[in-house]
């Protein structure tokens, strides 16, 4: 059964916590080492069922777990519901049912046992300690499985409680425990995500502080729960500086790093512009030491990269990473890339080296026009008027444009100014075929110098020696 809700406690961590508790080598001879209760209630199994516990043996040796729970069921109803018996049947019982995962039953029935123990001082201050934990680690399984928000909540209760308990009796909790009753403040302070408690956030980050406090060498949990309490208190710097020595201690775990990643982005929606700058650099760093680890090195985390030297105006550096990785195949291969690249080398004046990369994505894109109409247009910026209208008409012949209507627009003005009024003509037509044209105030006054300048150039052919 997996877990319905994100928890920093992990179920294999849940399982390393309680293996002891569960206890599923079961005993099956009498307990005679427990306190003694009170006079009317021995506290030692009776003999009609210490008889019928000698039956759970082969059960056991051929793990029929059902075939033992059905056993001590029957046997419950033949014990008085307050004896020493009826604890005893159900302690054993509900650590059946947890080995089941059935982990709402085990809940209830060692709950049951327990409160009769409590009642009658049955079990002995370690075998109670021993149910406490138990009760307190299955309610926080539980919780990791319901969907129901009311249910989870009640279950982290329950299991924050029988914790209380348990350190107040025991003599030292381990560091595991200890973890694990922090784990439990964290899930009960975040259950309603909505609403957070600030004061169990608080005693959760309080316990995670003791335990880094006794610790020589911290173990990956504990980083991995003071991560989780200074995220929920929005303590993004802390959270930077805790994932720093994270990624310091565990260096080849590759989840850390786009956290770290992305807590330096958070950080670098700073309006100081020098204070973001500083962020963007360190993450441009983060993505670069992951990468030297193994990690963050897919397609789109090589874009990311690219984009983080763009934001910290490192052009040449970016414009690099991009034609290295499209070449490569480390960067993905699409026609936006390589148009980014043409457009990234003419932001840096290098225009011809643009033209050469766009052709190159053209060849690998051929009915994609967006290649050539950014060819023409470096080429009209740089007043190569023929150039700009054949890569236009190009582009026009291709299709695949994102606009058209725009296209033909700019071959009418090159058209225009190359005095090829005819051609001109012929784009602003097929320009007027096109919704955008209705309201483009720039297009009429375009048809209009290009009438003119057909009509002067008629005029002036009706005057001229050959005419007459």
């Amino acid at each position: 059964m997996t877990a319905q809700f994100s928890t920093p406690f992990s179920r294999s961590a849940f399982g390393a916590c309680c293996a002891f508790a569960l206890g599923l080598a079961l005993p099956l001879t009498p307990n005679v080492a427990q306190a003694q209760a009170p006079q009317q209630q021995p506290a030692s199994l009776s003999e009609k069922t210490s008889t019928e516990f000698q039956k759970l043996k082969p059960l056991q040796d051929a793990k029929n777990w059902d075939g033992m729970i059905a056993l001590l069921e029957g046997l419950l109803p033949s014990v008085g519901p307050t004896s020493y018996d009826y604890a005893y049947i159900q302690d054993m019982r509900a650590r059946l049912l947890a080995g089941k995962d059935q982990w709402a039953k085990a809940i209830e029935t060692m709950d049951g046992a327990l409160k009769i123990s409590d009642t009658y001082k049955y079990f002995d201050k370690n075998k109670t300690l021993e149910i406490l934990l138990f009760l307190a680690q299955v309610s926080y399984q539980e919780a990791t499985t319901v969907k129901v928000p009311e249910t989870q909540r009640a279950y982290l209760a329950k299991a924050s409680e029988y914790f209380k308990r348990w350190l107040r009796d025991t003599p030292k909790a381990t560091p595991e425990i200890s973890a694990f009753y922090a784990t439990i403040l964290l899930q009960q302070a975040v259950a309603d995500p909505k609403n957070v408690d600030r004061n169990l956030l608080k005693q959760a980050g309080s316990e995670v502080d003791k335990l880094f406090l006794a610790s020589i060498r911290p173990k990956e949990q504990l980083y991995f729960l003071q991560l989780a309490v200074l995220q929920q208190e929005n303590n993004t710097e802390r959270s930077a500086e805790m994932l720093e020595l994270i990624v310091k201690q565990f260096p080849t775990k590759k989840d850390y790093w786009p956290q770290l990643w992305a807590t330096y982005l958070n950080l670098a929606n700073d309006k100081d512009e020098t204070k973001a700058r500083v962020n963007f650099i360190r993450a441009i760093n983060t993505v670069e030491r992951a990468q030297a680890q193994g990690f963050m090195n897919t397609p789109k985390d090589n874009f990311n990269l690219v984009s983080l030297y763009l934001q910290v105006n490192q052009l040449g550096k970016a414009t690099d990473i991009l034609y290295d990785g499209l070449k490569k195949g480390t960067i993905e291969n699409d026609p936006k890339n390589w148009l980014y690249l043409g457009y990234y080398y003419v932001q840096l004046n290098r225009e011809q080296r643009a033209i050469e990369v766009l052709k190159e994505g053209s060849a690998l894109f051929p009915k994609n026009g967006q290649f050539d109409l950014q060819i023409g247009e470096i080429h009209r910026q740089g007043e190569k008027m023929k150039d700009a209208r054949h890569h236009y008409k190009e582009a026009l012949r291709k299709g695949s444009l994102d606009r058209e209507y725009a296209v033909h627009t700019l071959l009418a003005n090159v058209a225009y100014e190359l005095e090829d009024f005819d051609d001109a003509m012929k784009a602003i037509v097929a320009a007027e075929g096109f919704p955008d044209s209705k309201k483009d105030s720039y297009l009429p006054r375009l048809k209009d110098a290009i009438k003119a300048a057909m009509a002067e150039r008629e005029a002036s052919a009706a005057k001229s020696p050959a005419k007459k």
